[in-house]
């Protein structure tokens, strides 16, 4: 997941806590082949947690992980949806926000 991207999904958590919504979480976790990768800005002045993959575990291959592939699963583990954020930029300045919208309400109603 690009840099930019994770930010956003920090500042969607973000506003979801400040409007009370406090059983929402979020994290990354990077491929082990980005293992080498900087990820110092990936964390910098964000609250989200970024973990690593390692080839012993296989995260990505389990899940069928392409890159920037953000997975909403309910509050029982089960997958709700899987949006890749290569195409539908979560952004709020791009697509007049709607893509934003639209994760933020996937999410709300995973709850």
């Amino acid at each position: 997941m690009c840099r930019h991207r994770f930010g956003v999904l920090n500042d969607l958590y973000l506003e979801l806590q400040s409007e009370g919504i406090n059983d929402v979480s979020i994290m990354g976790i990077n491929g082990y082949q980005y293992l080498e990768d900087d990820y110092q800005d990936m964390i910098d002045q964000r609250l989200l947690p970024w973990v690593q993959d390692y080839p012993e575990v296989d995260v990505w291959g389990q899940w069928g992980v392409v890159l920037r592939d953000l997975f909403i699963l309910d509050r029982n583990g089960i997958l709700i949806t899987k949006i890749n954020l290569t195409a539908f930029n979560p952004d709020p300045t791009s697509t007049c926000g709607q893509n934003y919208d639209t994760i933020k309400n996937v999410i709300l109603n995973a709850r």
